[in-house]
């Protein structure tokens, strides 16, 4: 969910007010308030790294997981991002055009390939996770710490959850 856009007749309280109203009164309340956070995060970083960096959302997804777990297939990061195939084979393609990764033979099964981040990939990383970072902290600054502790171990268990229901399928 993206803000609801403010007009010259629109007030701050008016805006919390109809965003308060959808939250509470959506039929999949929890579901709409991990939206609105998550594109509260997400948005306006991706928009801020493009214009800044000139990495798509995906190239940026494919950058923050190879960082963590070289070596995945893009089938691998499909299936855990959500995201299409062909978004993902076309970052991939951009990504190595742009000397940020290298793809490799997978030794054990020759259609798949590997993918590392390159050592540029690492350099870029390593400029705009700052951002990601301050926005991190500024979305989680009303929390206490006990707090964070508690939604971090909650969104866990929800992860845990949500992982077993995608390989039974049940989705």
């Amino acid at each position: 969910m993206r803000p609801i856009p403010k007009t010259s007749s629109t007030s701050a309280d008016e805006i919390d007010s109809r965003l308060r109203a959808f939250l509470d009164g959506n039929d999949i309340p929890t579901a709409a308030r991990m939206s609105n956070l998550i594109n509260y995060f997400r948005e306006p970083a991706l928009r801020d790294i493009e214009a800044a960096f000139g990495l798509t959302r995906p190239e940026v997804g494919i950058l923050l997981f190879l960082n963590v777990c070289e070596g995945i297939t893009a089938a691998e990061f499909c299936e855990f991002s959500g995201q299409l195939k062909a978004g993902v084979s076309r970052a991939v393609i951009l990504l190595e055009e742009k000397g940020l990764i290298r793809r490799e033979m997978d030794t054990s099964d020759n259609r798949r390939q590997r993918l590392f981040m390159k050592d540029a990939g690492r350099k870029l990383y390593k400029r705009y996770i700052p951002m990601l970072r301050a926005r991190e902290q500024s979305m989680l600054s009303c929390l206490l710490a006990v707090e964070r502790d508690q939604l971090d171990t909650l969104l866990d268990k929800l992860n845990r959850h949500v992982a077993s229901l995608a390989r039974q399928r049940d989705l």
